[in-house]
């Protein structure tokens, strides 16, 4: 009886398994289910579990990029360049939502060209969700590859990708203030190349490019293994550095190794080797394998994610007059100084004062919850979340935001020289909510 009983709970947890999680039903992507011209044999029935995360062997797309141009894999949309169109993702486990890329290939899986990112809620909640985009106006005719990647919340570290075949017509191409050959490559992660993602805080997408969707109240930049050689089961973030709630400490910069930590306020610390030595570029094709983004200081990784750091109760501001260790080891309190110099925004921010590059002190109170802060340069931002200012974010290439601080984001896209301007505006989701029920 007791091995009956065993037999039928390990089913129904692979049942569980199978069918949790989330998948892309429109476009439908290959050896979808949902797919009528497909058979048993040609059918992926656990299309919502995530990519290989001991070995990466079946990305990009679980394996089934080979099946373009072939029957298996026909076209299962046609786009126009231009055009505003949505991708819909279903499914009985949203792991609190996360951030997603929507991506086109063009060269059979061997890279992807970003042309949305979607930072939090992500998705928002089971069942289904819908997302837009737009397809840039210089995107190439002809066959494609759409790809839906997805980084969850919560749980254990994972990478979700599908992908389906498309078509992009002809239409009447227009110059795009980013060029399509210029657009970042999808982010890469968790899938044995050296760089994973932290369980509690939705990742700040190292590139997101200049389509972007900010939902986010909390993120974390992705960073090296905690301690070992795989992202493994539910890892949380490194602890934050003082005045960024909730961001990890972020690998070195290639060729810059840390020095080693005083031991005082570190417990356990462990060296990151330099970036070039992470087994991403040669092993996974058409992938970001950023672990410090433009613009973010370069942290340590601890042993115990958990504990890595001792920190006060209340982090102070962190400035370049801020004492350090002797010897200076290169961790939060001197690596949050060494952030590229921007200029003081136009409108100062509550609470705290500005660190030598312009932007708000990371950590400051604030009193307007989703509100904006962009440096007078233009060259990166921050939002109000939970009371307290995030770490600064840089723009995408080719862009600046409106300096100043508001209800809403603006970002000003500028073709080479000229003064060809394009506005964006990002909206809370309280006061998109708000609007709604006026």
């Amino acid at each position: 009886m007791k091995l009956t009983e065993t037999i039928v709970a390990a089913v129904l947890g692979l049942a569980a398994v199978v069918n949790g999680h989330m998948e892309m039903i429109s476009p439908l992507p290959f050896r979808s289910k949902y797919n009528p011209a497909l058979t048993a044999p040609d059918i992926d029935y656990s299309m919502t579990s995530p990519l290989d995360s001991k070995t990466g062997a079946d990305f990009p797309c679980k394996g089934y990029h080979n099946l373009l141009g072939t029957p298996q894999g026909a076209s299962m949309a046609t786009w126009a360049p231009g055009g505003s169109y949505s991708f819909t993702i279903t499914g009985n486990a949203n792991h609190d939502g996360g951030s997603c890329q929507a991506s086109l290939s063009y060269d059979k899986g061997k890279t992807f060209k970003v042309i949305h990112s979607y930072i939090g809620a992500c998705p928002p909640a089971k069942g289904d969700s819908s997302y837009q985009f737009t397809v840039p106006t210089d995107a190439p005719a002809g066959e494609a590859m759409f790809a839906w990647t997805w980084f969850n919340l919560r749980g254990n570290r994972e990478m979700y990708m599908n992908c389906a075949a498309v078509t992009i017509g002809a239409g009447k191409k227009r110059d795009a203030s980013t060029p399509f050959s210029s657009r970042p490559d999808i982010f890469v992660a968790n899938v044995a190349n050296g760089v994973c993602t932290y369980e509690g805080k939705d990742v700040q997408l190292p590139n997101p490019g200049p389509d972007v969707d900010y939902k986010s109240l909390g993120t974390v930049q992705p960073g090296p293994p905690p301690g070992k050689d795989e992202c493994g089961q539910a890892v949380d973030a490194p602890a934050a550095l003082p005045g960024s709630p909730g961001a990890p400490p972020a690998a070195p910069p290639a060729g810059q190794p840390i020095a080693s930590p005083a031991p005082a306020p570190v417990v356990a610390p462990v060296v990151a080797p330099p970036a070039e030595t992470y087994p991403s570029a040669s092993k996974i094709p058409g992938g970001v394998f950023v672990t410090s983004p433009v613009g973010q200081p370069a942290g340590q990784p601890t042993a115990k994610p958990t504990t890595p750091v001792n920190l006060t109760s209340k982090p102070p501001a962190v400035t370049s007059s801020q004492p350090k260790p002797s010897p200076p080891p290169a961790v939060a309190t001197s690596a949050a100084a060494s952030a590229p110099a921007a200029p003081q925004p136009t409108k100062p921010a509550s609470g705290g004062s500005s660190p030598s590059n312009g932007a708000v002190t990371a950590g400051a109170a604030c009193s307007g919850e989703g509100q904006w802060s962009c440096a007078s340069d233009g060259k990166s931002f921050q939002r109000c979340a939970s009371g307290m200012w995030s770490a600064s974010m840089p723009v995408a290439p080719g862009t600046s935001c409106q300096p100043g601080t508001s209800d809403n984001l603006t970002l000003v896209n500028k073709r080479g020289g000229s003064d060809f301007v394009r506005r964006r505006r990002f909206i809370p989701e309280r006061f998109q909510r708000e609007r709604a029920l006026a």
